[in-house]
């Protein structure tokens, strides 16, 4: 086997197969101060943005479920309002 295949839990071997890179940035929800546990994942790559929800489903996994990307979003950072957008790249 080649070192970008991988063999299915089925059997089948599978070619891995880039398809974009860049940065992420990811946010959570509080509600009542609690954090949800769900959280949003924004990925700004070189052929454009996504953004998903990505929510525990229990046994070690999490479900990735598509979300439009919103270009105007605020998130709450060191008690300052900042746009999701201005985010990408800090470190």
């Amino acid at each position: 086997m080649k070192e970008y295949e991988t063999e299915t839990k089925g059997g089948k071997i599978e070619k891995r197969v880039f398809i974009d890179s860049g940065s992420f940035v990811t946010y959570g929800y509080e509600t009542d101060g609690k954090m949800d546990k769900k959280i949003r994942l924004v990925l700004n790559g070189r052929n454009g943005k996504r953004s998903y929800f990505i929510i525990p489903t229990g046994n070690k996994r999490n479900l990735a479920i598509d979300a439009d990307y919103e270009d105007d979003v605020f998130v709450l950072k060191d008690g300052q309002a900042v746009r999701v957008r201005d985010l990408f790249g800090e470190r």
